[in-house]
């Protein structure tokens, strides 16, 4: 993680110029799809606090033709110490529609499909394909202040536990982004998650949980030709039943015109 910090230090002072900066939440999706022609390749590296576990996560953003269509998707990889196993997780495939734009606000709807490829034996996946829907808000408040709101919802049936039993299994899911502008291209977030999700704890037989987050964050943009370098640094903290789960989120987007 030293990287991502000399990586984000070093550049501010550097560069001077860049475009200001719209779609890099870290948590948090925000509302805008990608520009016509243009591609963002993002990259997410989360590693608990306490443990060695650790999650990478690699997205591709591009574009269906307008504005108002995007496709996306997700590859996960991880370690998990129990097991001592790194693998690829369960791949997401997103479909996101621009409902409404303008200067100040932007309403997106996503659905998504999520495969069964990692490993639900070890821990890397729910072992059945699932589904995904989420209403995604931006709204600029003034031209110092940005909000992002998420809120969603999960279903995988069938979904298997590592002894092979199986039970539908739903995922209930909320997420907020406050964003100040301290330059256009240098800003301070603060990213709140949240969300109840069910487990299989046996045959047709699930229990609830929850997980909930606080993240205070920076992130720095910077242009090279065409192409625009965004990177972040965050310090994930749990609250509630994650209180002491704290992590070190290192973030790293790179988008341009492709076509």
């Amino acid at each position: 993680m030293k990287l991502f910090l000399i990586l984000l230090l070093s550049t501010i002072g550097i560069f001077c110029k860049a475009e200001p900066l719209e779609d890099n939440s870290f948590l948090v999706e925000e509302a805008y799809n990608q520009e016509p022609g243009v591609v963002q390749f993002i990259q997410v590296y989360q590693k608990q606090n306490k443990g060695k576990d650790w999650n990478y996560t690699f997205i591709n953003e591009i574009p269906m033709g307008g504005q108002a269509d995007q496709f996306s998707y997700e590859i996960p990889y991880a370690y998990i110490e129990a097991v001592d196993k790194t693998q690829v997780g369960d791949i997401k495939i997103n479909y996101r529609r621009e409902f409404v734009r303008s200067e100040s606000f932007v309403t997106t709807g996503r659905l998504s499909v999520i495969s069964n490829s990692g490993d639900y034996k070890l821990g890397f996946g729910n072992g059945a394909v699932g589904y995904e829907a989420s209403l995604l808000n931006s709204v600029v408040i003034n031209s110092k202040w940005t909000q992002h709101w998420n809120v969603g919802a999960q279903f995988v049936p069938k979904s298997k536990d590592a002894l092979d039993n199986t039970a539908d299994t739903s995922k209930f899911f909320w997420a907020l982004s406050n964003v100040y502008f301290v330059t256009d291209t240098f800003n301070i977030m603060l990213e709140m998650t949240g969300s109840s999700f069910e487990e299989v704890l046996g045959q047709d037989s699930t229990t609830w949980n929850q997980e909930n987050m606080i993240s205070p964050s920076v992130r720095y943009a910077y242009d090279v030709g065409s192409w625009q370098f965004v990177p972040g640094l965050a310090l994930p903290i749990g609250l509630g039943n994650m209180a002491g789960q704290n992590q070190v989120l290192g973030y790293l987007s790179i988008e341009g015109k492709m076509f």
